[in-house]
């Protein structure tokens, strides 16, 4: 259909849509879109356009989009003076972006974004958000650089990202954190004068507590933007609001913004599994000539046939694989067990051996779990799934879109299926 704008006009599109600029001038979270540019808007995604003058648009909806005009732009006057604030701090500047799910810190990051873009600043994005990440796919905290103006964080191009294995940061507070420095350094590193930081809405418990912390006291950022409701975050903020390091700034959420249900968000994460995975190939490699990362399987020495033996009989099951560390203990059986006799099992190895971990694992367990794969300097450079384990020839099979040369699989806390579906969470550490 064809939109007629006149100047002023403003207009509310939900995805999933596209926007198509026929004639005059549209803005959008401070790009300006003329003739012959266009923006999609993915699903659950809002955005506000306002006509700069009169101007014509053609709008395509998806199933569940829609538009409604609107008498004024919903996005705070707030953000606009914030934004200026910002950008006339000593350079560089390192921005962390607090709030709680759907208030808009996505939508703030990518305003600053072109705001910091427009004044000529060499301008990075760290998106630390592992469930809903829009630079990075899934599971993943991505550092990308701003080279043109943009309508979605997803527009910006890749540049380097950090494996963390799970799409929520619980559990994994220690991989969210050391990710996040790794990308801030490598922003630094290129001298990068504003540096945006994205994070999770995970912001109530000890836990959240803890990761929120962590990132201010390890990133150490000039300036902390808390987007908030009613002073939700100030239970994170009262204890370094004192501090001169630190510039708080606290804004209004944006008044547009549609709440996600779990569904819609798992829904866009399988999407992105999904198109991320499409050409996929297996490759196998051998265990010997690959390090795995965040597993107990690889470090450790693999277990005689005698000692094998021993374990069978204790345990009254076969087995086919066995290793064993100075702190663990790892058990591959035969066949499949009831988790309460594996609890007893796992109870009565740790008293026989004195170990600290013991895992058995049945034969099979590895099909569908998620891997990070990274090159011989160490950087990332893709996803993969896990096919096969083949203990005998001491083989990995890996599903994945990456051709280049992998020496290192970090093994994820999430299986998934060949199309993406996620299949269930694992604990970290399972393999």
């Amino acid at each position: 259909m064809k939109l007629n704008l006149s100047k002023n006009k403003i207009i509310k599109v939900e995805g999933p849509a596209f926007v198509n600029v026929l004639e005059g001038r549209i803005y959008v979270l401070g790009r300006e879109l003329t003739p012959k540019d266009s923006t999609v808007v993915p699903r659950s995604k809002v955005m506000i356009f306002k006509a700069v003058e009169n101007s014509i648009l053609e709008l395509k909806l998806g199933e569940g989009g829609s538009f409604e005009e609107l008498d004024e732009i919903l996005i705070p006057s707030e953000w606009k003076l914030s934004a200026e604030k910002i950008l006339n701090f000593n350079k560089p500047i390192k921005i962390l972006v607090l709030g709680d799910v759907d208030c808009g810190k996505s939508t703030f990051c990518t305003f600053l974004a072109n705001e910091s873009f427009s004044h000529g600043y060499k301008t990075a994005i760290i998106d630390n958000d592992l469930g809903q990440s829009d630079i990075g796919p899934p599971t993943t905290i991505g550092l990308g650089f701003v080279n043109n103006y943009i309508t979605l964080l997803s527009e910006i191009p890749l540049q380097d990202a950090f494996f963390v294995g799970s799409n929520s940061p619980r559990n994994f507070i220690d991989r969210v954190i050391i990710g996040a420095r790794k990308m801030l350094d490598k922003a630094l590193k290129n001298n990068y004068e504003i540096i945006i930081v994205n994070t999770s809405g995970w912001i109530t418990g000890i836990g959240a507590r803890t990761l929120k912390t962590s990132l201010i006291l390890s990133l150490n950022p000039n300036v902390i933007v808390a987007i908030q409701r009613a002073g939700e975050l100030e239970h994170i903020l009262k204890p370094i609001q004192n501090l001169n390091m630190f510039n708080i700034i606290r804004m209004p959420p944006i008044r547009s913004i549609k709440a996600r249900s779990k569904s819609e968000r798992k829904l866009i994460r399988e999407s992105a599994y999904m198109k991320y995975l499409m050409k996929s190939k297996v490759r196998i490699f051998s265990l010997d000539k690959v390090g795995l990362l965040y597993s107990i399987l690889g470090s450790g020495f693999p277990l005689s046939k005698k000692d094998l033996k021993s374990f069978e009989s204790l345990l009254g099951i076969p087995l086919i694989y066995g290793e064993s560390s100075p702190d663990s203990l790892l058990l591959v059986l035969s066949s499949p067990i009831e988790d309460e006799d594996r609890i007893s099992l796992i109870d009565s190895l740790k008293k026989k051996t004195g170990k600290e971990t013991v895992i058995l694992l049945s034969r099979g367990f590895e099909r569908g779990v998620l891997a990070g794969l990274y090159n011989g300097e160490g950087s990332f450079i893709g996803l993969g799934i896990i096919k096969e384990i083949n203990f005998n020839r001491r083989t990995i099979e890996i599903s994945t879109p990456v051709r280049g040369e992998i020496k290192l699989i970090a093994i994820g806390s999430l299986k998934l299926s060949g199309d993406g579906k996620e299949l269930g969470k694992l604990p970290p550490w399972i393999l």
